[in-house]
């Protein structure tokens, strides 16, 4: 499993300013084959300076979610410190 891009990256409004939320298209390619999912990711800044990101997939994917999951923060932790998120 592997993901291939992160794109149509839509911001939610958040009241909270340390918390951005958005909804994008995730490309992975799952056993040799590109597949789009849906989902949801927040990012948030601790008091302590950590980054930590929650990701929630909308649509059903046939793959195991730990894996895919730390993939997904993977790559919206490197699109964060690259300056890719709107």
């Amino acid at each position: 499993m592997k993901v291939l891009e992160i794109k149509n990256i839509e911001k939610k409004e958040h009241p909270i300013l340390y918390r951005r939320s958005f909804q994008a298209t995730a490309v992975l390619e799952v056993l040799h084959n590109p597949i789009e999912r849906t989902i949801e990711f927040t990012v948030e800044h601790t008091p302590l300076g950590k980054r930590e990101i929650q990701v929630r997939i909308i649509e059903p994917v046939e793959y195991p979610l730990l894996p895919l999951l730390r993939e997904l923060r993977h790559h919206i932790s490197h699109l964060d410190k690259t300056g890719g998120l709107p």
